[in-house]
């Protein structure tokens, strides 16, 4: 896991209508955080994709790559300052054998972060 433990540290993972939630708590005091943006913490979009592509890998048991993102928005500012905890939630994950497709809404509760809609490979 590259962010996992650095970035964010995983505090639930539950199923619930048929969607894996992931609660993670992020960590303000990581480097990017310092990088990006020093005073005024902001998550990079990147690292959120990366984020979703971890946490496929703990729903999947395998490590993923991404190979192709059909849709990524980012809708809100996701700072840990304001923001300890997020939820990353995955809807339609579907696998044909070598590639693992999902869907994933990033939010607090009352705030979208973000939706993800992407195509992974186990590697």
């Amino acid at each position: 896991m590259i962010l996992q433990n650095q970035l964010y540290t995983i505090s639930d993972h539950k199923t619930e209508g048929g969607k894996d939630i992931f609660t993670v708590a992020l960590n303000p005091e990581c480097f990017i955080y310092k990088a990006h943006f020093p005073g005024n913490p902001i998550t990079p979009g990147v690292c959120i994709v990366q984020t979703c592509a971890e946490l496929l890998g703990e729903i999947t048991g395998k490590k993923m790559e991404i190979i192709a993102a059909k849709d990524i928005k980012f809708l809100n500012v996701l700072s840990p300052l304001t923001t300890a905890t997020v939820d990353f939630a995955f809807s339609a994950v579907a696998s044909d054998g070598d590639n693992t497709t999902a869907k994933i809404s990033v939010t607090d509760g009352n705030e979208v972060f973000a939706t993800v809609a992407f195509t992974c490979s186990a590697h």
